[in-house]
């Protein structure tokens, strides 16, 4: 049996890449390859911080899929750039400023968007994960004809620049992460007739091993919070810490925040909080099935994979309501909580904390949300519809 070629075009691929996007990507990829033949249009970075060239260019093979590696031209420096951008976001803007901003924020690789445009013709479709990027924007000038586009949107203020209304006008399709991604977008943009699914992402969790071994390696007689990603401010951090400090100051008996992942802040020094560095996945997992509840502090989220691998390990979530997304999760699941500031913060993980039937009732529910909505049998079988349906669409 043929399988059509597939073009992915995403800013970072690879085992050692991590980033909620670039994990979709990868992840869809190499599940869609046995009935498809895939191709990856990417960059030689590693780090989107910089977009420095870190691997090898010209072509690989990472577990069975053919990717394809473009030198970004230009390296960014995040405080220039940020200094440059942050101003932009509070007024209006040329339609030149927006595009030097594309240009700086990166990757720049016009070497990708040409052999995109050259090669599009042999693609039955050309999917672009990311609304943000330099290859998506330019990528989707090049091959309009066969774009499904990925946007993991949330609302942020970029979303609100005048070139973005191309990236949402060009794609002949569209993949969405959860239905309050899709209302946005939609709200914005518009969907229009054309084809459209919420596809998700699948979640696949280690077991989690022995709990009560983790919690004596790592001092945890009591009960916890847990965060899981990278620990920085712009993540909600700051102010997921603040209102730690303020719970386990009007609450006795606290709970502790554990943090686990990399840090791009300063260490916290506060009392009653713990930073665990990086776990093995089945260390993540136990540190999950373990704790009260999975702490989601960002107000800007598309998914969270980390609320979802917890609520499949039956811990409940605690939530940023700024964030539609995830407020979504915890109302159409009925798994988890949701804050808005530091007296909701303290009240939510209290409950949790005293309340065993709850957290257990809670956990149930958020292990059947997964099972029915993010199993990766569930979303191939939307993912190969979505397609269907764009070959069939005028």
């Amino acid at each position: 049996m043929s399988r059509t070629p597939l073009a992915f075009v995403v800013q970072r691929y690879g085992r050692e890449v991590t980033g909620g996007s670039e994990a979709l990507a990868r992840a869809v990829a190499e599940r869609l390859s046995p009935f498809h033949e895939v191709t990856v249009f990417t960059t030689c970075a590693r780090d989107y911080v910089t977009w420095r060239n870190e691997l090898a260019p010209g072509e690989d093979v990472v577990d069975g899929v053919r990717v394809r590696r473009f030198p970004v031209e230009e390296e960014r420096d995040l405080a220039a750039f940020n200094a440059f951008a942050e101003p932009l976001y509070a007024r209006p803007r040329t339609r030149i400023e927006e595009i030097e901003f594309l240009r700086r924020q990166g990757p720049f690789v016009p070497a990708l968007v040409e052999a995109l445009r050259s090669e599009k013709e042999r693609f039955g479709a050309v999917v672009f994960f990311t609304y943000l990027y330099y290859p998506t924007y330019w990528g989707l000038q090049a091959a309009p004809e066969r774009a499904l586009l990925v946007p993991t949107t949330h609302d942020e203020p970029p979303l609100r620049f005048s070139v973005f209304r191309d990236v949402f006008a060009l794609p002949r399709a569209f993949a969405f992460l959860t239905p309050a991604e899709r209302d946005l977008v939609d709200a914005r943009f518009g969907v229009g007739g054309r084809p459209a699914a919420v596809a998700g992402m699948g979640v696949d969790v280690a077991e989690p091993g022995d709990i009560a071994a983790f919690r004596a390696r790592h001092g945890l007689a009591g009960p916890y919070a847990l965060y899981a990603g990278r620990i920085d401010a712009g993540k909600g951090c700051a102010a997921m810490l603040a209102h730690h400090e303020r719970y386990r100051l009007e609450r006795g008996g606290a709970a502790e925040l554990v943090l686990v992942g990399r840090l791009a802040m300063e260490e916290p020094r506060q009392a009653g909080v713990r930073h665990l560095g990086f776990l093995s996945e089945e260390e993540k997992a136990a540190a999950m099935a373990g704790a009260v509840a999975v702490v989601c502090p960002s107000p800007y989220e598309s998914l969270s994979i980390v609320l979802l691998e917890g609520l499949a390990l039956g811990t409940p979530g605690l939530v940023n309501a700024s964030s539609p997304v995830l407020k979504e999760h915890c109302l159409r699941s009925n798994a988890g909580l949701f804050y808005e500031g530091g007296e909701e913060y303290a009240e939510c993980l209290d409950v949790l904390v005293r309340d065993g039937a709850l957290r257990s009732a809670l956990g149930a529910n958020g292990r059947r949300y997964v099972d029915a909505e993010y199993r990766w049998n569930v979303v191939l079988d939307r993912w190969r519809g979505l397609l269907a349906a764009m070959e069939r669409a005028p």
